[in-house]
């Protein structure tokens, strides 16, 4: 009985450890590594840089949402905006290549390691730029650094709590047992039969960019770790907004918020027509019959926003 208990119980592991190795070798051998590591204390940073460092432009500095990485703010606004500035895209605390220290869910947290990439590379006043959670993330940033800022762009951002819970994944994967069995026994199959459908919902009605899985590296979201730390931002964000959702009237720096009209998965109403109504100077545009990844469908306009931002910090200067 004991042989037959062993064995069993063997199996168990050889499957849950060839799944998860199985997922972890594909997702990183087909996206790489695409910049560099930064130390941050006893925490390594994983991020890329690109663009002239010489210009008369201010930096920016990119922040992607939930379940991406850098790469997704990379094919978006980083090419683009690396053309003519200095632009620095990170993959927040436990995602993509980036470490995760204890309690790297808290917002504060994952601002201030990215004020230590910002200080390492030596930027003077950088915009910073972030999406959905990385939105969140930037408000955080602004709240205890807006006096290094030129100004903060938010795309579709989280800024205020909501109604309603979270998907059963993100909320499984918080039960020690449950959770260690999701990650790697049933995510590395479900995460990814489940990607395409979970891409076209977050792009509608948009159509999203060809080969997106593919050139996002999304299946670096189903490595055991990664999506560890991506269900536990989701988990804890409601709380982390809270803390800091009374606080936006003390930002005294240039704010354009941008949001689409047909969003689903961040409620415009809730957030973005919320948020402008605390931020002094503030400006909100609504892009009709946008989704929420609209820093890919709006590209241009986002640049022009981030250039209006840019000439107006040169012109205080």
């Amino acid at each position: 009985m004991r042989v037959i208990t062993f064995l069993f119980f063997g199996v168990v592991f050889v499957t849950i450890t060839g799944l998860s190795g199985c997922a972890t070798w594909n997702a990183e051998r087909n996206a790489p590594m695409v910049g560099e590591w930064i130390a941050v204390g006893s925490e390594r940073m994983h991020a890329f840089s690109a663009g002239p460092r010489d210009g008369d432009l201010p930096p920016v500095v990119l922040i992607h949402g939930a379940s991406a990485n850098l790469r997704d703010m990379q094919m978006s606004l980083g090419e683009p905006l690396s053309r003519d500035r200095f632009v620095v895209m990170v993959d927040r605390l436990g995602r993509g290549y980036s470490d995760r220290p204890k309690g790297g869910y808290a917002l504060d947290v994952q601002a201030r390691y990215i004020h230590e990439v910002v200080k390492s590379y030596g930027l003077k006043n950088p915009l910073i730029v972030g999406q959905s959670l990385g939105g969140a993330v930037a408000l955080n940033y602004a709240l205890q650094y807006q006096e290094e800022m030129s100004g903060l762009v938010l795309l579709a951002p989280v800024s205020h709590e909501w109604p309603g819970g979270i998907a059963w994944y993100n909320s499984a994967s918080q039960i020690p047992m449950i959770g260690f069995l999701l990650r790697r026994l049933i995510i590395p199959v479900y995460g990814q039969l489940a990607a395409e459908d979970g891409i076209e919902e977050t792009f509608l009605p948009d159509a999203a960019p060809e080969d997106y899985y593919q050139r996002s590296g999304l299946a670096l979201l189903f490595r055991p770790g990664d999506f560890k730390s991506n269900a536990a931002d989701i988990a804890h964000l409601k709380q982390e907004i809270i803390r800091q959702q009374n606080r936006y009237g003390e930002l005294q720096l240039p704010v354009a918020i941008m949001t689409g009209t047909s969003d689903t998965t961040v409620s415009p109403e809730i957030h973005s027509k919320t948020l402008v109504t605390q931020i002094d100077g503030a400006t909100l545009t609504l892009f009709p019959d946008t989704g929420h990844a609209l820093h890919h469908s709006q590209t241009e306009k986002i640049i022009e926003t981030v250039d209006r931002l840019s000439a107006a910090d040169a012109t205080a200067r």
